[in-house]
C-alpha cells in the first residue's frame, strides 16, 4: 500500500471528509482501494482452486469408469466362455478348460467391478475446500468494510 506524503509549508484545512491520514497512515481511500484489489486477488485464486478440484475430481470419476467398463466387457467375455463351456460340455471332456477359464474370468470381474465401484464412490466433483475458502473470504470481506467504515465515520463528524 502506498503512504499519502503531505508537502511542508501548504495550509492546513478544516478536518472533513477530504482529511488526510496523518503521516506514515494510508488514507481511508486507499485502505479500501487494497481491500478491493486484495478481494478480486482472492476472488481469482478461489476459482482457480475449484477449477483443480473439478478437474481432479472428474479425472478420478473417469479412472473409475474405465475400470469399470472393462469389468462389463470381461463379464461379457466371460459370458461368452461360459455359454461355450455349457455347448462343450454336452458334447465330452474338454468342457472342463473352458469351465474353469470361465472362473477365473467371473473372479476378475467381480473384483475389478468391486475396485471401480469403489473409487467412484470416493470420487469428489464438487469443490468443497474452494465452497470452504471463498466462505471464509467473505466473512474476512464484510469485516474489513466494517473496519473500513468505522475508519471512515470519525472523518465525517
Amino acid at each position: 500500500m502506498a503512504v499519502q506524503e503531505t508537502s511542508p509549508g501548504t495550509g492546513a484545512s478544516p478536518p472533513g471528509p477530504a482529511a488526510t491520514a496523518p503521516p506514515g497512515e494510508p488514507s481511508t481511500a486507499q485502505l479500501l482501494k487494497g481491500i478491493a484489489d486484495d478481494a478480486t486477488t482472492l476472488v481469482r485464486q478461489e476459482i482457480l482452486l475449484a477449477r483443480q478440484e473439478v478437474t481432479e475430481g472428474l479425472t478420478s470419476a473417469a479412472k473409475a469408469s474405465v475400470l469399470l467398463a472393462v469389468a462389463g466387457v470381461l463379464a461379457l467375455y466371460a459370458l461368452c466362455f461360459g455359454l461355450f463351456t455349457i455347448a462343450v460340455a454336452i458334447g465330452g471332456p474338454d468342457w472342463l478348460g473352458f469351465l474353469v477359464v470361465t472362473i477365473v474370468l467371473f473372479l476378475v470381474v467381480a473384483v475389478l467391478g468391486l475396485i471401480g465401484q469403489r473409487r467412484l464412490k470416493a470420487a469428489k466433483v464438487a469443490p468443497e475446500k474452494a465452497r470452504a475458502e471463498l466462505r471464509e473470504t467473505a466473512a474476512e470481506l464484510r469485516e474489513e468494510i466494517r473496519w473500513g467504515r468505522q475508519q471512515q465515520q470519525p472523518q465525517e463528524k
